[in-house]
C-alpha cells in the first residue's frame, strides 16, 4: 500500500519487541519513516536497536515521555499470557493491561498525538461457530470462559477508546485480530504460542509428538506482514474508535496445522493428541468483510507458505539476533 501519510510524520510503536511490533518497526524502518519503538521486558533484535528505548507503561508518567511530540501512535503493548499461564492465574494481565492501555490513551490527548491505532483481541468475542462479524457482539453474553477476565477487560477498553474519540477527539482505529504468527514471534518453551511451540518441536525432532486437545479445534491464524498492512491501512483511513476485523479469515483445525507443520519441517511422524491438556475457545473465526468493504480485496498470505517463511526465519541467523 502507498504510504505516503507517513511522509513528515513521526510514528510511535508501543510494545515494538513483540511478534506484531518488530515488524512494524522493522517494515517503516526499511522505509526510511521516522519510527521510535519502545520495549519493556523482552530486548529487541539487535539490528534495529538504535530505534528503541525503554518505558514501563503501567507508569503514566512514562506514558506522556514516550507519546510526546509524537503524530501517530501504534499501541501493541500488552501484558498477555498463554492458555496454560491464563488458567494458572486468571487475573493477574487484568490490572496492568487498564493502566497500560488507559494511561496510552490519556497520555496520546494530553500529548495531541493526531491518531493511533490499538490493537484488541477476538477474546471480546462470545462462543461461537461461525465467523463472526464485528457488530455480533454480543455484550449480554460473557466471553469464552477462559477470557472472561482479559475479554471484559478489552470490551471495557474498546467503549474506553470511544470515549476518548467522542469526548477528546482522539482519533483512534481499534483492531480485532485473531492468532498471529511470524519471524519475531517467541519460540521458548515457556511462552511461545501454538504455531511457533509446533514449529520448534517438529525442528528438534520430537519423537513422540504430542498435541493438545484433540485437534479439531478452529482458528483464524493471521501472518504479521498481513496484520502490518491491515493496521497501516486502519492508521491511514478508519481512525474512528469503530472496531475492525483484521485476519486470515479462514478456518484451519490444529490438526490440519500440525500436518503442515511437520510436512515443512521434514518431521515425519504420527501426531499424537493429548486430551487432558488445556485448551481454548473450541470455535474462533473473524468475518474480514467490513475491512474487504472499506479497503478493497486484501490477499493474504496462505497458511503454507506463512508457516514456510516462520520456519525459514527461525532456521536463519536472524532469529538469533
Amino acid at each position: 500500500m502507498n504510504l505516503d501519510f507517513l511522509k513528515g510524520k513521526k510514528t510511535l510503536i508501543t510494545g515494538g519487541a513483540g511478534l506484531l511490533g518488530t515488524s512494524i518497526t522493522q517494515h517503516l524502518a526499511s522505509l526510511g519513516k521516522s519510527v521510535q519503538s519502545t520495549f519493556f521486558s523482552r530486548l529487541p533484535p539487535e539490528h534495529l536497536k538504535k530505534y528503541y528505548k525503554q518505558y514501563d507503561f503501567t507508569k503514566f508518567e512514562e506514558c506522556l515521555v514516550a507519546t510526546k511530540g509524537q503524530d501517530y501512535v501504534i499501541i501493541c503493548a500488552v501484558q498477555a499470557s498463554g492458555v496454560s499461564g491464563i488458567r494458572q492465574s486468571p487475573t493477574s494481565t487484568i490490572l496492568p493491561n487498564l493502566e497500560i492501555h488507559a494511561g496510552l490513551f490519556e497520555a496520546c490527548c494530553q500529548n495531541g498525538v493526531e491518531k493511533a491505532v490499538w490493537v484488541s483481541s477476538s477474546s471480546v468475542y462470545q462462543e461461537t461457530f461461525h465467523p463472526i462479524r464485528e457488530d455480533q457482539l454480543d455484550l449480554n453474553k460473557p466471553p469464552y470462559e477462559l477470557y472472561q477476565g482479559i475479554g471484559w477487560v478489552y470490551r471495557y477498553l474498546e467503549l474506553l477508546a470511544q470515549c476518548y474519540c467522542q469526548k477528546r477527539g482522539l482519533q483512534i482505529g481499534v483492531i480485532r485480530t485473531s492468532n498471529i504468527y511470524g519471524p519475531y514471534d517467541r519460540f521458548d518453551d515457556e511462552k511461545s504460542h501454538v504455531i511457533p511451540a509446533l514449529i520448534k518441536r517438529a525442528m528438534d525432532k520430537e519423537d513422540p509428538f504430542v498435541v493438545w486437545g484433540n485437534g479439531n479445534t478452529i482458528r483464524d491464524f493471521v501472518y504479521v506482514d498481513d496484520l502490518v498492512d491491515g493496521v497501516l491501512r486502519v492508521l491511514n483511513g478508519y481512525c474512528i474508535a469503530e472496531p475492525i476485523n483484521i485476519s486470515y479469515g479462514t478456518p484451519v483445525s490444529v490438526n490440519e496445522l500440525v500436518k503442515v507443520i511437520l510436512g515443512i519441517c521434514d518431521h515425519h511422524v504420527p501426531p499424537q493428541y493429548d486430551q487432558t491438556k488445556p485448551t481454548a475457545v473450541p470455535y474462533r473465526v473473524l468475518d474480514n468483510t467490513k475491512a474487504e468493504n472499506l479497503f478493497g480485496k486484501i490477499e493474504k498470505t496462505p497458511l503454507q507458505e506463512g508457516i514456510q517463511k516462520t520456519v525459514d526465519w527461525y532456521t536463519s541467523d536472524l532469529s538469533r539476533d
